[in-house]
């Protein structure tokens, strides 16, 4: 399992470097580097984490990687994300929706000992809200297919 996660990491990474290049000079329109929290279901946990944005050269689609950590219900997961997002903004406005999907690695470690690996598929739906000037802000729902943490509720906030 370990060398799934580890070639699924490559993967996302060389995907991602060329859509990196537009990044640069795109501004606040939700690329960039994320900080997302929320509450998940199943197990029962808060979770933190960090995303990057990447897709400037693709107009409304988005390349998502990101990580999140989960706390509670006697088991500690780390989920290794990338998502594949396309977005409808409302020009000028700084808000729109979006949705998508992409795999997701999970890591549980258990309390009481021991830890497992699960791979599965996250299904990803959200909003765009003009709650900070200069920084895009997200509240989005992640549902699974497979084996892990079977939703969350997540609120970003993009640098």
């Amino acid at each position: 399992m370990r060398r799934i996660t580890i070639a699924w990491t490559v993967i996302s990474i060389v995907f991602s470097l060329p859509l990196a290049n537009g990044f640069a000079q795109e501004g606040h329109s939700g690329l960039g580097f994320g900080l997302r929290a929320g509450l998940g279901l199943d197990p029962d946990q808060f979770a933190l984490g960090g995303q990057f944005s990447l897709g400037k050269k693709l107009g409304i689609a988005r390349v998502v990687p990101s990580i999140d950590l989960g706390f509670g219900d006697n088991v500690t997961t780390v989920a290794f994300n990338t998502d594949f997002l396309l977005r409808l903004i409302v020009e000028d406005a700084n808000f729109g929706f979006y949705g998508g999907a992409g795999p997701t690695v999970a890591l549980f470690d258990f309390n009481r000992g021991g830890s497992d690996w699960k791979v599965g598929l996250s299904v990803v739906a959200g909003t765009q809200l003009p709650i900070f000037r200069n920084r895009a802000t997200n509240l989005e729902a992640r549902f699974s297919i497979g084996n892990i943490p079977d939703f969350r509720l997540l609120f970003v906030v993009v640098f």
